[in-house]
């Protein structure tokens, strides 16, 4: 799938939070989208996955985004949330929840839908979990229980908005580890510059609702582009082509 957006701009009251982006999304790649609280991230994602009408121009595989079929979409673009859901639903429900997409109205899960959840579950090591309460889990289980509920919607692409927020760094880790091995494109927004560095393949860098710079993470994550980003000094060391941010 190839994602491209043009001169995307969004106002928010008399804010503008979007102001002329462009950028492009294609292939089986990590996208990070890096840049302080307020400077557009979130917003840009919630232009690609449908949330805001688009101001500019929006295009998936040469289509404009506006004339694609939503149910088309929703089966080949998933997104991962920061919010759980609040009703007091069981693992293998939420995670089931994910084929919403291929199901008729009024018609229960098929046995295709069981299988898919199945296999996911077990993949993600959420098996053993499919029967407690999304509530009773901790937050590094809540979380591969929203990136299992994306996995079983078999889309070409992930969306995730800060996915490691409240996180201790082994289910960072195992998260950051779980989209790698993901078959299709992801696009993220990260504050955590080394994950940036480590698994990221393209980096965006926003500030102010523009790109200020794009490319390679050894490109991207140097000192000069990352103080001007975050208005602060963040020393980055290149070491053999691996990054170590001094935060």
């Amino acid at each position: 799938m190839r994602i491209e957006v043009s001169n995307l701009s969004f106002s928010a009251g008399n804010k503008r939070i979007l102001n002329g982006v462009s950028a492009v999304f294609e292939g089986h790649r990590i996208y990070g989208i890096i840049g302080p609280n307020g400077c557009g991230k979130t917003t840009l994602l919630r232009h690609i996955y449908r949330q805001y009408p688009v101001h500019g121009h929006i295009r998936v595989d040469g289509q404009a985004l506006e004339s694609c079929a939503a149910r088309d979409y929703a089966r080949r673009v998933a997104v991962m949330m920061q919010s759980y859901p609040e009703a007091d639903l069981r693992v293998a429900e939420v995670v089931q929840s994910g084929r919403y997409p291929y199901k008729r109205v009024m018609v229960p899960y098929g046995r295709e839908d069981e299988a898919i959840t199945e296999q996911v579950l077990r993949q993600t090591q959420l098996w053993d979990l499919r029967k407690r309460r999304i509530h009773t889990l901790s937050g590094g289980e809540r979380q591969r229980v929203m990136i299992a509920r994306c996995l079983v919607q078999e889309p070409e692409v992930i969306i995730l908005d800060e996915p490691t927020n409240h996180l201790d760094i082994r289910y960072r880790l195992e998260l950051m580890e779980t989209l790698r091995a993901f078959d299709g494109m992801v696009i993220m927004t990260l504050h955590e510059l080394n994950l940036a560095a480590r698994y990221c393949d393209f980096i965006y860098a926003m500030k102010d609702g523009r790109i200020t710079a794009s490319g390679l993470p050894v490109n991207v994550l140097q000192p000069e582009i990352l103080n001007a980003t975050f208005d602060t000094t963040i020393p980055a060391i290149d070491h053999g082509g691996e990054i170590f941010i001094g935060v």
